[in-house]
């Protein structure tokens, strides 16, 4: 899978926790800074990437891991890293 298409499913994962439209995501968006998102919601997008791109990522790595999530590409590189180092396609 390509990093676009991981981008656009990101961006909807996101878009739909948000109540918003993946449009008004930028590339470049900052979790934080840009969409105000709070530890809550960032675990609920992650746990609904897990799920979505079916990485089975254990808890405890994930748990890890959100502390280093501040980017939508952030969570591109995520998906990528877990895709390749498992053979997952989605």
């Amino acid at each position: 899978m390509d990093e676009a298409t991981i981008r656009t499913k990101v961006k909807e994962i996101i878009a739909n926790t948000m109540s918003i439209e993946p449009e008004d995501i930028s590339d470049s968006a900052n979790f934080e800074e840009d969409l105000d998102l709070d530890s809550l919601t960032l675990l609920e997008i992650a746990v609904d990437v897990d799920h979505v791109f079916k990485l089975n990522i254990p808890d405890e790595e994930l748990s890890e891991r959100l502390s280093d999530l501040r980017s939508l590409q952030d969570s591109v590189d995520l998906v990528k890293e877990h895709m390749s180092s498992t053979g997952v396609e989605a």
